[in-house]
């Protein structure tokens, strides 16, 4: 009976140890977590704020990526009008070289030849069967109103502003004497031009009228050289 009572409190004091050891653990591992989660907050909140910063960061990178793009738009679409312009300029010099004679110019047209009459009455005076300066006069200003690009007399390239004059016998081309027959050649477009030139009383109808032979041919290619300086 004793023994089993020895036996019974071994027991027991055994038992006691271990929970005495469990509670021991216990509360120290309780006090390394109490000691440990500060630490695990501040960086788990550190990392949070970096996390924030970051995401506020790219968000600001990205709305300056935008408006980098918005302005690298801008300026493709401001350029591409710049080259636009800038080829409408050159085009438009081009065709303005081209009528002033700065560049050489070709392309289909017309050849209008101006002689005079090869009868004459005796009962008429010579002067009334020759071309005149208005008559070559009338054709170019025709021509141009037809839409000519370029006008030429007897190989000369004319102009506007060029002056044409009766000097005797000879036709006087910005200060160069030609004699008849005088060829008119014009580029552009041979329909328009013909048409302009034959219409019902017109200018052949009227070069015909003054006694003026008059013959049109139409041309695929004509050339002109530029003018001399």
């Amino acid at each position: 009976m004793k023994r089993n009572q020895f036996l019974y409190a071994c027991m027991l004091l055994i038992l006691g140890f271990l929970l005495a050891s469990n509670y021991t653990f216990t509360n120290a591992t309780s006090r390394d977590s109490s000691q440990e989660n500060p630490s695990n907050w501040e960086e788990e909140f550190q990392y949070k704020q970096e996390l924030i910063e970051m995401e506020e960061t790219n968000k600001q990178l990205r709305t300056e990526l935008n408006e980098l793009r918005h302005d690298v738009r801008s300026m493709e679409e401001e350029l591409g009008t710049e080259a636009d312009l800038i080829k409408d300029l050159a085009n438009t010099k081009n065709k303005l070289q081209k009528l002033t004679g700065d560049f050489p110019i070709y392309g289909e047209g017309l050849t209008i030849t101006l002689r005079d009459a090869a009868y004459i009455p005796a009962e008429h005076h010579a002067n009334q069967y020759i071309v005149h300066d208005r008559h070559i006069h009338q054709v170019i200003n025709e021509l141009f109103s037809a839409g000519a690009k370029a006008l030429a007399i007897n190989g000369q390239r004319i102009y506007r502003n060029s002056y044409i004059s009766c000097v005797g016998p000879v036709i006087s081309v910005d200060g160069n004497p030609y004699p008849a027959p005088f060829e008119i050649t014009a580029i552009g477009d041979q329909r328009i031009l013909n048409t302009s030139l034959e219409i019902q009383d017109g200018v052949i109808d009227r070069l015909v009228q003054d006694n003026i032979e008059v013959t049109v041919e139409k041309q695929s290619r004509i050339e002109m050289e530029v003018k001399d300086m």
